[in-house]
């Protein structure tokens, strides 16, 4: 699929229609869902499949959406175990990247701390640490967003490239930052609801959460993707 069309006009980002949208597809198949995000758990802890694990949910999703009968075993298609293998390794770059500075900038704090007494050191802290702290966090942000559209384009549209599938996930994602960035908090905030209920309620909350990505990936990145190719 050819996304330039995509990236170059832009596209309408709708929060609310995603999230019912959401629900909707959820409640299509309840009990497979559960499943499948049980599988999901015990396939995570298998080194470097945590990410393979919710890329493969997508594919379930997919299967719903259309109408075709999944299988429990569908979480377990280590189909593109490499691609993830290497995106778990850039996303751990990035982070120990972005650390960096942190911990560059807490050596010569704590330093000067130690002769300057207690007092002091809680305001260097709060100071030289805050600042770096704050930016940490934009850039937390910013690599989220960035990654937003990887795993629905390796699972759900078979991109064989990392660094590809990341450049193509940027260009559409920085389009809409800042919605993306709200959905996201969104999203996070729906999921981790079943926390409530002694955890249970993950089951339902988790599998909701990502029902509700899947239906913003297929908008953006095939029906409104489709829509910019008619005007070619």
């Amino acid at each position: 699929m050819n996304f330039d069309k995509l990236i170059s006009q832009g596209y309408d980002f709708n929060i609310g229609r995603y999230i019912s949208e959401g629900f909707t597809l959820f409640k299509k198949d309840i009990g497979g869902f559960i499943i499948a995000t049980l599988l999901a758990i015990v396939m995570s802890f298998i080194p470097f499949c945590s990410l393979l694990a919710v890329g493969n949910f997508y594919k379930i999703c997919k299967k719903v959406d259309e109408g075709q009968s999944v299988q429990a075993g569908d979480i377990f298609d280590f189909t593109d175990f490499w691609m993830y293998f290497k995106l778990f390794f850039l996303i751990l770059l990035a982070v120990i990247i972005l650390m960096i500075p942190v911990q560059i900038t807490i050596i010569p704090i704590i330093a000067a701390a130690k002769g300057a007494g207690e007092n002091i050191n809680i305001a260097m802290l709060l100071g030289g640490m805050g600042m770096w702290f704050v930016l940490f966090l934009l850039f937390i942000f910013a690599f989220t967003v960035s990654l937003y559209f990887v795993q629905p384009i390796i699972s759900l549209h078979k991109i064989q490239s990392v660094r590809q599938a990341y450049l193509l996930s940027w260009k559409i994602a920085k389009k809409n930052f800042f919605m993306i960035l709200i959905f996201s908090i969104i999203v996070g905030i729906i999921s981790q609801l079943g926390i409530i209920v002694c955890g249970v309620g993950l089951l339902f909350t988790a599998p909701i959460g990502i029902c509700i990505k899947y239906i913003s990936f297929k908008d953006v990145l095939n029906t409104q993707n489709q829509k910019a190719g008619l005007y070619e």
